[in-house]
């Protein structure tokens, strides 16, 4: 993937993971889907490994960023069209031996993820970034880190015409992407639980259409 160069934000690299993987835990221990689906499950040092996986697999692919490089917040990009060669496919092998006794909440996690892979087949357009995750460390949110992290990379679309697309499982996250441009596509009820999904577009012209 072509570097991105986002302005003001900090750039995670392999040094990070375990820090970024702390604060990713402690952003989804009181998640409403996460409690629903894990249940006992959901341990802090769970979600610990579970979201350590997922920084290995998906930074390979995607560029991840932060507030700062006190890592208050991260948000992690992909794009759409990633082919992943056979060496990088058998290093993922690899991550999900390692985590291996987490694997009953992987696999609640993937069935979960799996409704977000029909909505971006169905309703995504054939070209866009995926914001794949972004969290928030507790103890800095409801002070516009999120906003923060985004920013800069909309800014980066709209300057190469490529538009952006994210899902959030909160009503109220819907408000305030809708604040920044985006349009609620679809919404879908996550099997198993009482949450729903909401699948966001955002136009590179920044227009709502």
């Amino acid at each position: 993937m072509e570097e991105i160069p986002l302005q003001y934000l900090y750039k995670l690299n392999k040094s990070d993971i375990t820090k970024a993987a702390e604060v990713c835990a402690r952003a989804f221990q009181n998640d409403p889907v996460i409690r629903e689906i894990a249940k006992e499950k959901a341990s802090p040092d769970a979600l610990y490994q579970i979201f350590e996986y997922i920084l290995k697999s998906q930074m390979e692919n995607g560029q991840a960023y932060a507030s700062s490089a006190n890592l208050e917040g991260i948000a992690l990009w992909e794009p759409n069209d990633v082919r992943k060669p056979l060496g990088q496919r058998l290093r993922h092998l690899y991550y999900l031996f390692q985590i291996r006794s987490q694997l009953p909440l992987l696999n609640e996690i993937s069935r979960i993820d799996k409704v977000s892979q029909n909505l971006r087949a169905k309703y995504a357009p054939p070209v866009y970034f995926y914001l794949a995750l972004l969290a928030v460390d507790p103890k800095y949110q409801g002070n516009g880190i999120a906003g923060h992290l985004i920013r800069p990379m909309l800014d980066f679309m709209n300057e190469t015409g490529i538009p952006c697309y994210l899902e959030t499982q909160s009503s109220q996250n819907v408000a305030m992407y809708e604040h920044m441009g985006f349009k609620l596509l679809a919404s879908q009820g996550l099997p198993g639980t009482e949450q729903t999904i909401y699948g966001m577009l955002k136009n590179s012209d920044g227009k709502v259409s």
